[in-house]
């Protein structure tokens, strides 16, 4: 119910905006024990070299359909401005508001590169780097339980490079995103509801320290089938954990619908975590 009703919210939100020029993209993941997760975004063109870009996240834990504690939710809004036809420059603010025992609020700033159109066999690359700062508060431990001691703080700051380029019918995508600095280390009973793994749609928790991924796909006028490998690590630990998506998208006119499989740890059998995937993006 709850996951209905926010797809239903977004719709009505952006539903007044549908003559504008714009991209509405969801993507979602269902897993084990009701796990479920989504992801919506709008992109509005203004054609005066602004782009912005509300956001939302939603992801429930458990199987409890009825159980807000089972459920978190997360806002954003991304803006972009094109200074000329090689650079533009970007910011982002996020908002999660307390459930599940967190609750977080963050921004980013940064610029876009396009530094030509072609060169040898590749096209259209581009390189995005931004700076970003993220304050969590938790106030529970990893059982679920209140913290005797109060809400534990935490502030990280880090840096995420992205780049993409075309050749031929192939796309190349590649990302890297490090924490510089967090304000305190983490205790051993602490970890966070809400992390990010590039090119996933699922969440992970805890403190990522760390996380490299590359994606690759074919694209065809009816097909482009997809595929992307993760590297990642928390804070806490030493060793890195990998997450692997493979999938297919089929077009049809201005939309795009997609279906696959995102496994993280493909070779830990105690930790596996599948997830099926599905996505629809449509232009306007």
């Amino acid at each position: 119910m709850r996951l209905k009703t926010a797809f239903l919210s977004l719709i009505l939100l952006i539903c007044p905006c549908a003559l504008c020029y714009g991209q509405l993209s969801f993507s979602g993941v269902n897993g084990e024990r009701g796990y479920a997760a989504l992801r919506a975004r709008y992109r509005l063109d203004l054609d005066n070299g602004f782009v912005f870009t509300p956001l939302y996240g939603y992801y429930r834990m458990t199987d409890k359909e009825i159980d807000e504690a089972g459920s978190t939710s997360r806002y954003g809004l991304e803006a972009s401005y094109e200074l000329n036809d090689a650079w533009q420059v970007l910011a982002e603010g996020m908002w999660q508001p307390q459930a599940v025992g967190y609750q977080a609020v963050g921004y980013a700033a940064g610029v876009r590169w396009l530094p030509f159109y072609r060169w040898w066999i590749f096209s259209n690359p581009s390189l995005t780097a931004y700076a970003e700062q993220t304050r969590y508060r938790t106030y529970v431990d990893k059982l679920g339980n209140d913290l005797t001691g109060g809400a534990f703080g935490q502030v990280e700051t880090g840096a995420h490079v992205e780049a993409a380029a075309d050749a031929g019918n192939w796309n190349l995508k590649a990302a890297w995103h490090k924490v510089i600095k967090y304000s305190s280390q983490p205790p051993a009973d602490v970890t966070f509801s809400w992390a990010n793994i590039p090119f996933m749609t699922a969440v992970v928790q805890g403190f990522v320290k760390e996380a490299a991924a590359v994606r690759l796909s074919y694209r065809t006028p009816l097909i482009t089938p997809y595929a992307a490998l993760v590297r990642y690590r928390y804070t806490e630990l030493s060793d890195t954990a990998a997450a692997v998506s493979a999938g297919l998208h089929l077009h049809w006119g201005e939309m795009s619908l997609s279906g696959g499989v995102e496994v993280f740890e493909p070779r830990r059998e105690a930790n596996r975590k599948t997830f099926f995937s599905m996505s629809a993006e449509v232009e306007f």
